[in-house]
């Protein structure tokens, strides 16, 4: 039996009548179609990676990596003898230090057919850039046309070599930002971290860090990219794409910190600390910037100093330096130098990547003296038994009362000796509940 009932609608006085309802000012509308994701899903595998490792790049890239290093090294030392033999006294700067770095190297000539083969590999960037710059005549323009070949070439360096790109990779920078990422996370699903690169136009860090940082679905990203002239140096079209503030302020800067740019839980240095007049200086600058807690993510030439040597000391002059004589080599310092700086600037090196053959990246953790003093060893919980008897342990210590001054004292590891035991998995879900940010 069908049942018909009679529903009025009135537009025009904006009334629907039916039975014994009527409705005044009812307002329609479509509801929206669900939209298909657009996002491929994303596949993640939990494994432990040493915080110390050295000597990545021949591991991770291949053996010839090294050759690759060699070659260009030696290619570099050889047109800089070249240099010092020529009349170029006048016109190239730093020719000192040039002299020194050649007499203090050892290197053989690259023989021409193993420096062809190189020039013809796409990913073999710094060579054809390093011949580039060695072909520039030498007269008064000379600083002024390597700059020139320097910067329009500097993004493709940095991305596209396969020596000089690997710093930039997964396995030096994603790992760095996993353990910044675990540190600052609470746990809850409105994680958000707060990332501000210096001197960006000469890092290019962030479409790399933005990328890796997206890998991971749960967490908000705020960016913001500072440069002394980003207008020229930072690709606009990328930071749109990535949602990147561009602001104008340098480590050098006299004007305040921008108001975004501060209390950061990650401050980026990519190849930035060496090209200023006083490293020291400029990681206290950098260090103004950082939450207590928060990180900063370094990025340097530790070794084959010949190769960024051509990129920036034959176009800038060091000896004016105000801390030149405490560095290692011209601008530049090995990881040793590194170290003590980074221990007097109140840093804590919590981990180190090198590909061994050019780059060092330092993982470095900003402690107030108050937090460092009240700094405890964690409590381990080890959850092998598969009785589930160290459960009870769990839920007493998520249960625990804890004020703001023991969240910075004390923290709890889960600590599982097989391979495939879940542990990452229930660790997720604990950090969810009360108290649950403590775990570790």
């Amino acid at each position: 039996m069908l049942i018909a009932v009679l529903a009025v609608v009135d537009r025009q006085m904006g009334t629907c009548k039916s039975g014994g309802v009527e409705l005044l000012d009812l307002h329609g509308s479509v509801a929206p179609r669900r939209q298909r994701a657009q996002r491929s899903p994303t596949l993640q595998t939990c494994c432990f990676v040493p915080y110390d490792e050295q000597s990545l790049a021949s591991r991770y890239v291949d053996a010839s990596v090294a050759e690759y290093a060699e070659t260009c090294v030696s290619f570099a030392l050889e047109r800089m003898r070249r240099l010092l033999s020529s009349e170029a006294d006048n016109t190239v700067h730093n020719l000192v230090f040039i002299r020194r770095l050649v007499d203090d190297q050892r290197w053989t000539t690259t023989a021409s057919e193993k420096l062809l083969q190189y020039l013809s590999f796409p990913d073999s960037v710094v060579l054809k850039i390093l011949d580039q710059i060695f072909n520039v005549a030498y007269g008064a323009g000379f600083a002024q046309n390597v700059n020139d070949i320097v910067s329009a070439s500097w993004a493709d360096i940095v991305s596209g070599d396969r020596l000089f790109g690997f710093a930039r990779s997964d396995r030096c920078i994603k790992t760095c930002l996993d353990v910044v990422l675990e540190n600052i996370s609470t746990g809850s699903a409105d994680d958000h971290i707060n990332v501000v690169e210096c001197d960006a136009g000469t890092g290019q860090a962030y479409s790399h860090v933005m990328r890796q940082l997206s890998m991971h679905p749960g967490i908000s990203i705020s960016y913001t990219a500072t440069d002394p002239a980003p207008a020229q140096s930072i690709d606009t079209g990328l930071a749109e794409k990535f949602g990147i503030d561009v602001v104008e302020w340098s480590l050098e800067s006299t004007k305040p910190v921008p108001n975004r740019a501060s209390k950061a839980d990650l401050v980026i240095l990519a190849n930035v600390l060496h090209r200023h007049d006083n490293i020291s200086t400029a990681l206290s600058a950098a260090l103004s910037l950082v939450s207590d807690g928060g990180f900063l993510l370094i990025v340097e030439a530790t070794s084959n100093f010949a190769i960024p040597w051509s990129f920036f000391a034959l176009t800038h002059n060091v000896t004016n330096m105000s801390d030149v004589g405490s560095r290692t080599c011209g601008p530049f310092c090995d990881e040793q130098t590194w170290t003590t700086l980074l221990t007097n600037a109140g840093l804590t090196t919590v981990a180190r990547k090198s590909d061994g053959l050019l780059h060092s990246v330092f993982l470095c953790r900003k402690l107030s003296s108050s937090t460092s003093l009240r700094q405890a060893p964690p409590t381990i919980i080890d959850v092998d038994d598969t009785s589930f008897r160290w459960l009870e342990e769990v839920k007493a210590v998520m249960s625990e009362e804890w004020n703001e001054s023991d969240a910075n004292r004390r923290s709890v590891w889960l600590r599982e000796s097989a391979v495939n035991s879940g542990v990452v998995g229930m660790l997720n879900c604990l950090r969810r509940e009360p108290n649950g940010y403590r775990f570790r």
